[in-house]
């Protein structure tokens, strides 16, 4: 008997908790939820009217294909009825130009002076000295300068590159400095 007591004890408890959660959670009215209807933030959604595009549609429903003799699932032309009255003269025919191709791309050009090349370090690879301006560049073969302009090969008397935009080579011979003036 004290065991029914408890279960119904705890049976009372359980509906009494579920009564108060119901209240507190699904019995608040909506303007307690957050939402108020006197709030002045709301804004309406920007909804574009469809009636007129709805209309046009309907408008276009009505429309019946009326075929004018040619197959349109065909690539042939329409065949044409010969015509009875004697040929006039032929107009002069057109010429019409033909777009040119543009011009090829000029050769690359490097805008730093070659004016001399060594080893650094000594039996290593080749460097050039390219003067830009009056700074002195070291650069090394396959390296790219100018974000454009890749080193193929560095000579004796010549510099040899290719602009990795166009695919043109290029090369720049062997200057002098200038010399210091007196």
């Amino acid at each position: 008997m004290a065991e029914k007591k408890s279960q119904m004890y705890v049976l009372v408890g359980l509906v009494v908790v579920a009564a108060l959660v119901w209240y507190v959670e699904w019995g608040k009215s909506p303007a307690s939820s957050g939402f108020s209807q006197v709030s002045g933030t709301y804004t309406p959604i920007n909804a574009q009217d469809f009636g007129s595009v709805f209309a046009k549609l309907k408008s276009t429903e009505g429309t019946e294909y009326k075929t004018s003799g040619r197959n349109i699932f065909t690539m042939t032309a329409v065949p044409v009825a010969a015509e009875e009255e004697p040929a006039k003269t032929a107009p002069p025919k057109r010429v019409y130009n033909q777009p040119q191709p543009p011009p090829p791309p000029p050769p690359a050009q490097l805008a730093w002076k070659f004016f001399g090349y060594g080893n650094l370090p000594s039996g290593g690879p080749r460097q050039a000295f390219l003067l830009d301006g009056e700074e002195v560049r070291i650069v090394g073969e396959g390296e790219t300068v100018l974000n454009h302009i890749r080193i193929t090969r560095i000579g004796n008397d010549k510099i040899e590159f290719e602009d990795t935009n166009t695919h043109q080579t290029g090369s720049n011979q062997l200057e002098a400095p200038p010399g210091p003036t007196v």
